[in-house]
């Protein structure tokens, strides 16, 4: 015996189906969906990867270049300490030196009465040669070339010095020539230095500074 649904009871059958859908199996992923989201996935990884390699060569060139601003202000620091223990400072009469580049002269006096004693010091530029372990293009050299010593008189101060001629200006004598290290002398006992660093291949850094003669 067929029983016949009211009116009613349909429309609350109805109801329920459409209130309460039944959810079916899920299908996942197609493969075409895998493969794009792995290739953006590699592409953000490989641009992810590359912008902290940037990162950390910027901060490695940032550090060099400190690094190499500290050592030219050492350098300064200590030519600067070597003049105001001078008697006089002359850009003349410097000991000719192959290769090197003369650029001012020291005089210095120790002792008192008969162990008074006279001491010179020349300071150079140079460039790097083939076996030289410091860094181009050129070195600052001091020398002691009175009284001559028995052993090395020449000692490097600072390395990776640029071969231009400074941009500064001064008053007072100067070289004629002057490649990454340029002094103007006033007097025999104001000296202005103007110091060319090289902090990598296309940029340079230029300090100036100046020292009187103190020494008696």
């Amino acid at each position: 015996m067929c029983k016949t649904l009211t009116p009613q009871v349909r429309l609350i059958l109805l109801l329920s189906r459409n209130t309460f859908p039944v959810r079916g199996r899920s299908n996942g992923f197609t493969l075409p969906e895998l493969l794009v989201a792995s290739l953006i996935l590699s592409l953000v990884i490989t641009l992810a990867g590359l912008g902290l390699i940037q990162i950390l060569r910027a901060n490695e060139r940032n550090t060099v270049e400190a690094e190499r601003q500290s050592e030219l202000n050492r350098a300064l620091d200590f030519i600067v300490d070597d003049i105001k223990t001078a008697t006089s400072v002359s850009v003349s009469d410097i000991p000719a030196r192959a290769n090197y580049l003369g650029v001012f002269k020291l005089t210095k006096v120790e002792g008192e009465g008969a162990a008074r004693q006279e001491f010179e010091f020349a300071y150079y530029t140079a460039p790097k040669s083939a076996s030289a372990i410091w860094r181009g293009p050129r070195t600052v050299y001091r020398q002691q070339i009175a009284p001559a010593l028995a052993g090395p008189s020449t000692y490097a101060l600072v390395d990776a010095i640029s071969s231009v001629n400074p941009n500064c200006t001064g008053s007072g004598n100067s070289p004629p020539t002057s490649k990454g290290l340029k002094v103007f002398v006033q007097d025999n006992s104001y000296v202005k230095l103007c110091l060319v660093g090289q902090l990598n291949d296309s940029r340079t850094l230029l300090l100036e500074t100046q020292a009187f003669t103190r020494g008696s």
